[in-house]
């Protein structure tokens, strides 16, 4: 099993930091963690389908539950094909971060406003 999490603050500016604080239970998280399961979905590596598509979001993060997810993650005995997915990379996440990471954190920032928002009316 491979279980990738984010560090949200590390990425959002100081004001929104302190608002985050505001909206960071498991509803914001899951919503956070959907997008980023979503974003990274191209850089799974797919060759039938199960690890890319058995994935568990929660608040604390995304997990692939395969039985070989930590190893193709990590890139140990990493054989697969890039006919479905040809982004697949191992380290799915920080690819995605290295070539999206803008626009995922923009994402992250529309999420924590909208939680703002349906808090505060």
């Amino acid at each position: 099993m491979a279980k990738i999490t984010v560090k949200v603050e590390g990425h959002i500016d100081r004001a929104l930091k302190q608002r985050f604080e505001v909206v960071n239970n498991p509803t914001t998280m899951i919503a956070i963690y959907n997008t980023l399961a979503k974003r990274c979905d191209p850089y799974v590596p797919f060759l039938n389908g199960p690890l890319s598509q058995t994935n568990v979001v929660s608040a604390e993060g995304v997990r692939y539950i395969q039985p070989y997810a930590r190893y193709q993650y990590y890139g140990v005995d990493f054989n697969h094909t890039t006919d479905y997915h040809p982004l697949a990379s191992a380290m799915w996440d920080k690819a995605m971060l290295r070539d999206h990471g803008k626009e995922f954190f923009a994402e992250v920032k529309d999420i924590i406003e909208w939680r703002l928002r349906e808090i505060n009316g």
